[in-house]
């Protein structure tokens, strides 16, 4: 942003275990658009992401939003993995 004002700043980050120092870190960074992948629907998640909890991202989600309105924030999904049409 020094060099050029005109850059959008987006990241993609992991659900950072669920540490609240990193989410603020984040939101004060202030990134024009702010990513975390949900991956999959709440019945694979165990199965696809054994260590991550689906609400937990959901959460990470909301509280980026929460902390900083400005930042556009954003999610991907993954589908062909065993989820049904009316999961998605």
């Amino acid at each position: 942003r020094k060099r050029d004002s005109n850059v959008t700043i987006e990241i993609l980050t992991p659900d950072f275990l669920n540490k609240h120092d990193a989410i603020d870190k984040i939101a004060k960074a202030f990134p024009d658009v702010y990513n975390h992948n949900v991956e999959t629907v709440p019945r694979l998640y165990a199965k696809i992401r054994p260590k991550a909890r689906y609400f937990h991202s959901l959460y990470l989600l909301k509280t980026i939003k929460q902390k900083n309105p400005r930042i556009f924030t954003k999610s991907g999904i993954m589908v062909g993995l065993g989820e049904l049409k009316e999961e998605i």
